[in-house]
């Protein structure tokens, strides 16, 4: 994409949690990276506790691509973490809108606003009821966040990471003996 649009820049999304990603996006050429899930868990997020917890104990292997979390977003595919609410609509055979198990249902309440199932309303610290049936929106680099944090350390530990991350592949290395 970089060498397709030069001298556009592109910020790279998708899978960058750390410092070495930023460093390998950075070092493919792209101008900057969009960090989302490291920053869902941010201790400023106003993201609901339970949603940050599931973040915090993913592995690599627990989001899915799907287009299931479709009120309000049509024909929108996302990632989200496999919730119960995932394995249960997967478990069903992945039907479409309209013939999802308990489509109608309200699931959780913001207020006096209702929010159904299969709704893309982010679960924030408002939200009140199944928090699991809301979509846990969430990339594949949720196994690299592990703890809250404040969004500037968050930020630091990042640069910090890739900064070293980018000093060590272009450092000299030592040579040893030469061999024959």
């Amino acid at each position: 994409v970089v060498d397709a649009v030069d001298p556009v820049p592109v910020i790279a999304a998708g899978g960058v949690g750390d410092g070495r990603g930023l460093a390998a996006v950075l070092a493919l050429g792209a101008a900057a990276a969009w960090v989302g899930t490291a920053f869902v868990v941010a201790e400023e997020s106003g993201a609901h506790p339970s949603y940050q917890d599931a973040i915090t104990t993913a592995d690599e292997t627990g989001t899915s691509y799907s287009v299931l979390f479709d009120g309000g977003w049509t024909d929108a595919p996302h990632r989200t973490l496999t919730t119960a609410q995932v394995r249960a609509w997967e478990e069903a055979g992945r039907p479409a809108s309209g013939a999802r198990p308990g489509e109608d249902d309200v699931v959780a309440n913001e207020g006096t606003r209702a929010i159904r199932r299969y709704a893309a309303d982010v679960p924030t610290a408002g939200i009140d009821g199944d928090i699991g049936s809301l979509p846990h929106y969430a990339g594949q680099s949720a196994g690299l966040v592990t703890t809250r944090e404040p969004a500037a350390v968050i930020v630091e530990r990042i640069s910090t990471e890739a900064a070293a991350t980018l000093q060590g592949a272009i450092a000299p290395q030592e040579s040893g003996p030469a061999v024959q």
